[in-house]
Formats: C-alpha cells, structure tokens, sequence
C-alpha cells in the first residue's frame, strides 16, 4: 500500500487508504475467511470504513470495517429454481503498513 504510506499524515490519506483497499481482491481481504451468511464472497458494493489508525514505530496500524456482499450459488443449471441473492456481509480488518516499503499484512479481527 505505497500510496497510503505516501499519504500517512495529509488530507488525501483516508481517501487513498479506501482506493487501495477496494482495489485489492476477495483472497488479499480474508472476505472468504470472514462469510457469516453467504458461501462466496465478491467485492461488489465494497464499503470501507476506517475505525482507527494509529502510528507505531516501525509500521502503521489501520482498522477498517469492510462492508461486502456474498452469494449463495445454486447448481447453476438451467432449471435450477435457486436464486443467486446476495447477502449483507461485515468484517474487520487490521492492515499493518511497513513504514520503508509500504508491504502490508493484513488480518481478519472479528
């Protein structure tokens, strides 16, 4: 998350942290991992919201709130009378940003 490094401290950081957290895929965000309705998680209506951040010495440290969506998938044949609806879904995350290189960690909280 070079960009958010870069941003740490001026106006543009929170804007910059949910731009590069949306980017990222359903695997690098542990949604699968966090599924409390659904059986597939997507990154459609991706929400961010950040809880807290704070600066440590060696890293940053943010904690979002991930709002998304996840489906439960029928058989997928044509007369399969199984709706995909998709589901409401939230999790929390904590991302710790190495403060030289930007490399991030990321780990599910709830």
């Amino acid at each position: 998350m070079k960009k958010t490094l870069a941003a740490w401290g001026s106006e543009h950081f929170v804007a910059t942290f949910k731009q590069e957290v949306s980017a990222l895929s359903v695997d690098d965000l542990l949604l699968q991992q966090a599924l409390t309705v659904g059986s597939y998680a997507t990154t459609d209506n991706l929400k961010v919201m950040i809880n807290q951040y704070k600066e440590m010495s060696d890293s940053y440290i943010v904690n979002a709130g991930i709002f998304f969506t996840s489906m439960i998938g029928g058989c997928n044949c044509a007369d399969d009378p199984t709706p995909q609806d998709s589901y409401a879904e939230y999790c929390e995350l904590c991302f710790i940003i190495d403060k030289t290189q930007g490399e991030t960690s990321i780990m599910l909280t709830n």
